[in-house]
């Protein structure tokens, strides 16, 4: 017998279950139907009967086909030929939707498929000589022949007893609450059948690697990762495109403008903004950290002009601009970081002692002013340490505890992200937030809108699906394999190494636009 009981702990985390078998209701799942005939009886009524219980005793195989209809025509004032009509009407109706018979095609190697069904003897034999689709499925479980119906738990039980299934490998669809209830109860992963898109998402993200799908949608999408506004405008820069360099360690995948100095944010003319816009010392940090064509000479060249880009308070301000004087702890964070890895932290004390405070006393929890997500502060700071190992032994309990706050709390795919990054790096337990993550992979292996930064002058965001993913692939990835504490650690790509996306070779373009 197959006990009623609930998923354990370690069974209810998706992330390393190989579900191998899926159970599917059929009516309004795989097949829809019409109550709307061209008969006396109205819709309302004919879906009134099929609540009634005299229906569900028929669905039992408790009644004869003549007893039911005898039965509800009693019960709702018409005779037994009209609801006869008005069933052979709807049967009629009956068809399969193509989208998800394609869905579960592509399912089912590998794995059990079975339907379970409320349906009487009579409709299941004109269902099998209406469509071939239900040959799709191993077996078909109706409640006639159980003489059980959802969402009673001993249908379930039958069902389960009879497939010998795991519940705790088993996914089960259906458009009923009470029915997908029933099988959670028995420890199954249930989906609630609303519309196709979402069920389509929930079992691809169940059924297949999470981290594969990503890699080919980077891939399919080399070169064209852009960026886009909350203004619905598709905006070109480099800032984006040097962090999933970083993230992936792979040039192919992106378009950005090579500096022989300070770096610009746009790769070409401003958007949104000034035409002539400066360059600004966020994407230079970044633009530098990331690649390698700079000189030494050079490098320090630009350094010298950041410190120079320092206000009163002893604060580079984001613009090579004196008339724009803007200051963002996340762009601190990022100049810090630069600073350190070529052994010049020491010469940014103020700037250091600033971000301390920011951290210290969760200045960031509503995002910056270039920043929306409170997570790119953690985030950021999370690339320092790797570099400084002084400011991590300094801030790395500050930091784990601010982790710890975020845990659980409303985020987009983005800041989850960056959160379950930043969790892995300072050792905590992130799986609910990695569960939420891996929820939200969309149909194409993409993740969704997340977003990043923001126009300071007007609030207008920007977000970058390549971005996004690159990050999710490396949460994902990091939450199996913890990332190199960096007390021992003075390069940053070696840092990243057990933990970036790696698209296999043979999936590489030869060369990469670098203009």
């Amino acid at each position: 017998m197959v006990a009623l009981s609930r998923p354990s702990s370690s069974s209810s985390s998706s992330s390393s279950i190989k579900y191998d078998t899926i159970i599917f209701d059929l009516g309004d799942v795989l097949f829809t139907w019409s109550p709307s005939t061209k008969t006396s009886v109205s819709p309302k009524t004919l879906r009134s009967i099929l609540q009634t219980t005299t229906w569900f005793q028929y669905e039992k195989g408790e009644i004869s086909e003549e007893e039911c209809y005898a039965s509800v025509a009693l019960e709702m004032a018409l005779s037994p030929s009209e609801v006869r009509d008005a069933f052979q009407h709807a049967r009629e109706t009956l068809v399969s939707r193509p989208f998800m018979v394609d869905l579960i095609r592509q399912l089912k190697p590998g794995r059990k498929i079975y339907a379970m069904s409320n349906i009487s003897i009579e409709d299941f034999d004109f269902l099998r000589t209406k469509s071939s689709d239900i040959d799709l499925f191993d077996h078909c479980f109706t409640s006639s022949a159980a003489g059980e119906r959802k969402p009673n738990i001993g249908y379930f039980r039958h069902v389960l007893e009879q497939t010998g299934a795991d519940p705790s490998r088993t996914i089960f669809v259906d458009d009923k609450l009470d029915n997908v209830l029933a099988a959670r109860s028995f420890g199954m992963t249930g989906i609630l059948y609303d519309d196709f898109e979402t069920v389509e998402r929930h079992l691809r993200n169940l059924c297949f690697d999470a981290k594969a799908r990503a890699e080919v949608f980077m891939r399919q999408n080399a070169c064209k990762h852009l960026s886009y506004t909350s203004t619905g405008v598709t905006i070109h820069e480099n800032f984006a495109q040097l962090l999933i360099l970083e993230a992936t360690h792979d040039p192919t995948l992106v378009n950005y403008t090579k500096y022989d100095g300070p770096f610009n944010f746009f790769r070409g003319e401003g958007e949104l903004t000034t035409s002539a816009f400066p360059c600004d010392v966020d994407t230079t940090s970044i633009g530098i950290t990331c690649s390698d064509h700079m000189s030494p000479e050079k490098r320090n060249e630009v350094m010298d002009a950041i410190l120079q880009l320092r206000n009163a308070d002893g604060i580079p301000q984001v613009y090579f601009d004196t008339s724009r004087p803007r200051i963002d702890p996340v762009v601190c964070v990022n100049v810090l970081t630069l600073f350190y890895k070529y052994g010049r932290g020491k010469q940014l004390k103020q700037c250091y002692e600033w971000v301390e405070s920011v951290l210290r006393y969760r200045a960031f929890n509503e995002g910056t002013r270039y920043y929306e997500p409170p997570e790119a502060f953690l985030f950021f700071l999370s690339r320092l340490f790797l570099v400084a190992p002084d400011v991590h032994k300094r801030l790395g309990h500050i930091f784990a505890e601010c982790c710890r706050e975020r845990l659980g709390m409303k985020g987009d795919a983005l800041a989850l992200a960056m959160r379950v990054l930043c969790c892995n790096f300072a050792g905590i337990d992130a799986s609910g937030d990695l569960m939420m993550l891996r929820s939200m992979q969309d149909i194409d292996g993409g993740w969704p809108d997340g977003w990043f930064y923001k126009y300071g002058s007007n609030g207008v965001l920007i977000a970058n699906r390549g971005f996004t993913t690159a990050l999710a692939i490396n949460a994902l990835k990091g939450s199996g394999l913890r990332m190199k504490r960096p007390s021992s650690i003075t390069n940053l790509k070696q840092a990243w190494n057990d933990t970036v996306v790696r698209i296999p070779y043979r999936l590489r373009a030869t060369a990469y636009d670098a203009h």
